[in-house]
């Protein structure tokens, strides 16, 4: 559930960033928006990854 939400946070992220640059230009908040998508983003592949490991199991 975590990883879902760390997915949805980053895709809020990236329509803020979007809607930001549409309306102002790169501004300070839009570049901000986009560092904290793509932290959600990185964050949330990295759990995924460790979701699998642990999921697949030690291999004998």
């Amino acid at each position: 559930m975590q990883i879902v939400f760390t997915y949805l946070m980053s895709g809020v992220f990236i329509w803020f960033a979007i809607s930001s640059v549409q309306d102002a230009g790169w501004t300070f908040f839009s570049v901000l928006y986009v560092v904290f998508s793509t932290s959600y983003f990185v964050r949330a592949s990295k759990i995924l990854e460790v979701y699998f490991k642990i999921k697949k199991g030690p291999k004998p």
